[in-house]
């Protein structure tokens, strides 16, 4: 059954009528003002053609006009391939610039290892908008959703030493909800969160983390930064942290508050090492949350109006063929 995509310009075939309406009254002049010059018994043979006698040429050109119309009008029957556009790509990538992060148990640091990970992942997924979030005992946001990878890596710190408005510690507080604030609620859009850390957050909020992040319907990945193995913390001054009884401070990877948050979030749990695998697995993740690329031969009714628009172009040129013919 046929159907309009913009009914209301059916109306415009009520143009038909009246084009026929003005030809009628328009050939009626014609033939007041040829009598007073030739009688009619005469036109013949002087070869006058006046309008009237022209149903052939006023038949085309209303049917181009109808067809016209009705092309507008935007016909559709039967089914069609059809797709559903997928809206852009959003991942907001969390970076800890906590002290820990300045341990030199990755190379140069864990923080630059951090850095080098988001440079990669930038080049492997250059469709992707990226914002950055810088986070210590809270979060802020760093660069806003954006294209411009060169902004992006300007942004990021080489040492935790250099972000000085973030207080120290290592906390989940209101990461969460500063990440999920900065995508866009779009139906079109698809968007992950990424946290890059060395774990070890001293709030242990990480069930309620998930859940804020569940409700907000972001999922988030994370990477691990670090070794197993103790090591001291850098101070920033060529010396390293040491606690009020004199002891040196000591840090280590501990994976499983970020294994957790990825896991009940629906997320990736990747350790630096294996970071070369993390644009495809957040690719996958924005896909299945996201629309996707569809097509298939039941999905809509197929779009007609070229069918009426060649029949308006075509019946237009017979018509005015008509016309040169007659005249």
């Amino acid at each position: 059954m046929a159907s309009f995509e913009h009914p209301w310009l059916l109306l415009g075939l009520l143009a038909v009528p009246m084009l026929l309406v003005v030809r009628i009254f328009a050939a009626r002049a014609e033939r007041k003002r040829l009598r007073r010059f030739v009688r009619p018994a005469l036109w013949r043979k002087v070869g006058v053609r006046p309008a009237f006698r022209r149903p052939l040429s006023t038949a085309l050109w209303l049917a181009s006009v109808a067809s016209a119309v009705l092309a507008l009008a935007g016909p559709m029957w039967g089914l069609g391939e059809t797709v559903s556009p997928t809206g852009g790509r959003n991942l907001v990538v969390a970076v800890d610039v906590s002290a820990s992060m300045a341990s030199a148990d990755e190379v140069p640091s864990r923080l630059g290892r951090a850095a080098a990970v988001v440079r990669r992942l930038a080049a492997s997924m250059p469709d992707t908008r990226m914002a950055l979030v810088l986070f210590a005992d809270r979060a802020r946001l760093a660069v806003p959703l954006t294209m411009d990878r060169e902004f992006l890596f300007s942004r990021l710190p080489a040492s935790p030493y250099e972000v000085g408005d973030l207080p120290p510690g290592t906390r989940l507080r209101n990461l969460v909800d500063v990440m999920a604030a900065v995508v866009p609620d779009m139906d079109l859009e698809s968007s992950a969160g990424l946290i890059l850390s060395d774990g070890g957050f001293h709030d242990y909020s990480t069930v309620s983390a998930a859940h804020s992040a569940t409700r907000r319907a972001l999922t988030i990945s994370t990477v691990g930064l670090g070794g197993t193995d103790s090591v001291p913390v850098p101070d920033g001054r060529g010396g390293i942290i040491t606690d009020a009884r004199g002891d040196t401070v000591l840090t280590a990877l501990d994976a499983e508050p970020l294994r957790e948050l990825a896991r009940s979030t629906g997320g990736v749990y990747l350790e630096a090492s294996e970071a070369h695998r993390l644009a495809e697995g957040l690719e996958g993740i924005m896909d299945s949350g996201g629309l996707r690329n569809v097509s298939g031969a039941a999905l809509a009714p197929a779009r007609r109006f070229h069918l009426f628009l060649l029949a308006a172009i075509l019946l237009g040129a017979a018509a005015w063929a008509a016309e040169r013919r007659l005249l």
